[in-house]
């Protein structure tokens, strides 16, 4: 089921009820600051095992965390180091995915099954993500729609592939190909293990 929200004041209504499906163990699929997402809630075991289903991947796979702000999510990781903790500072919301070290607070799901329990944060620049993570309780866990060996960005062809089976896709338009920047910031400093959207502005600090 394809759903309308408004682009600049999406519908509090509607997020409220997405946000109690999510609670209860419901998928959706959001369009991001980058490409359109399979979200749920990361406090559900069940939701989370669903986004595993839904893209049939290994455990092993990591998935991201998505955050409202760095104050909700420096509940989920171990301390970060002053120079990404400044730069995640100056540079979000963004395109940006952040390698961290999960802590106790993140259910083991949501890390899937690495021995070294990292986790990427992101905090998107995206009015329905944010309006929802505002409302929602905790921070969704999130994997890219892919499938057939490519990312989709249109939102007839997601129906198409996931319509029956998730609780709702909300209609982004279709979405430019432009993936995260991953910063590893699990170590003392930082590390890019992919540049993607948003690297011009890293590049220029």
């Amino acid at each position: 089921m394809i759903l309308e929200l408004h682009p600049q004041n999406p519908e509090i209504r509607t997020l409220g009820q997405i946000s109690k499906k999510l609670s209860e163990g419901g998928v959706y699929v959001f369009p991001t600051d980058t490409v359109y997402g399979l979200v749920a809630d990361s406090q559900s075991h069940a939701g989370v095992e669903k986004l595993y289903k839904l893209k049939n991947i290994s455990k092993n796979q990591p998935l991201s965390l998505l955050c409202a702000d760095i104050s909700t999510a420096s509940n989920y990781m171990e301390q970060l180091s002053n120079e990404a903790f400044r730069l995640m500072k100056r540079i979000t919301p963004g395109p940006f995915t952040f390698i961290v070290k999960a802590n106790k607070h993140l259910p083991r799901v949501s890390f899937s099954n690495q021995k070294d329990k990292n986790i990427g944060i992101r905090i998107p620049d995206s009015k329905y993500l944010q309006t929802l993570l505002e409302l929602h309780p905790n921070p969704l866990t999130s994997t890219s729609v892919f499938f057939k060996d490519e990312f989709v960005t249109d939102v007839d062809m997601i129906e198409k592939e996931y319509g029956a089976r998730v609780d709702g896709i909300i209609d982004g338009g279709i979405l430019e190909l432009e993936l995260s920047t991953i910063l590893d910031c699990t170590g003392d400093g930082i590390s890019i293990l992919r540049e993607g959207k948003g690297i011009e502005q890293i590049n220029s600090l």
